[in-house]
């Protein structure tokens, strides 16, 4: 499997560290990186609202109303959560093809799927298309969310959370993984660019306090 997802309590800066490192690798814009992340939608306090999912290259965190915002699959109300599933089988769907499609046409280094392992894992097509960018040839790389973090899923979402872990090389050692991969050697990537990846995690990956 030519991928590698981080795992790890919330709020310990995991998405930040992987930006961090795909700075470093493909600079600040991101030309490269191809994919999604799930970016959070707060009030001007600060308060947590909803979620998005946005390209790869979005910041982590806007301040935003869900309500006026696309592709919101996550939105906090007085009256409950709201879960929609539509993005994720929509906006979803299109940004795994269009990464697909940029990595064979070796427009993208790096398919990037921030973060997996909850309730999108419903979506049988969304699950799929998912599968088949984890079992591509093209190097993807996130946040999955690990057992201790799903505890409120329903018995069904665990075990398709678990069955997720099967096309994935997880670790909560970054520095560690990407050493084996021994990213490091450019030879594994588009010898143009400068990567150092393995470099860059040992600097960062030791306890600075992000948001996740």
């Amino acid at each position: 499997m030519n991928n590698l997802f981080i795992e790890g309590p919330i709020q310990t800066g995991k998405s930040t560290l992987i930006r961090k490192v795909l700075r470093e690798a493909f600079g600040p814009s991101l030309e490269g990186v191809a994919g999604f992340t799930s970016q959070r939608l707060t009030d001007a306090d600060g308060q947590l609202l909803g979620f998005r999912l946005a390209p790869a290259d979005a910041a982590l965190t806007v301040v935003c109303d869900p309500a006026t915002a696309d592709n919101v699959f996550k939105q906090f109300t007085p009256n409950g959560t709201r879960v929609d599933m539509t993005v994720f089988e929509t906006a979803g769907i299109r940004y795994m093809d269009e990464a697909l499609e940029a990595a064979k046409a070796g427009q993208a280094q790096v398919i990037l799927l921030d973060e997996i392992g909850g309730h999108e894992l419903a979506s049988d097509a969304f699950r799929q298309k998912l599968y088949q960018a984890l079992d591509s040839e093209y190097l993807c790389v996130g946040v999955v969310k690990s057992p201790t973090n799903t505890r409120r899923m329903d018995a069904s979402l665990l075990a398709l959370n678990d069955e997720l872990h099967q096309h994935l090389t997880v670790t909560k050692d970054f520095a560690e993984a990407f050493e084996r991969w021994q990213i490091s050697d450019c030879t594994s990537f588009d010898t143009k660019k400068a990567y150092n990846l393995r470099l860059c995690l040992w600097k960062e990956a030791s306890g600075h306090s992000h948001e996740d």
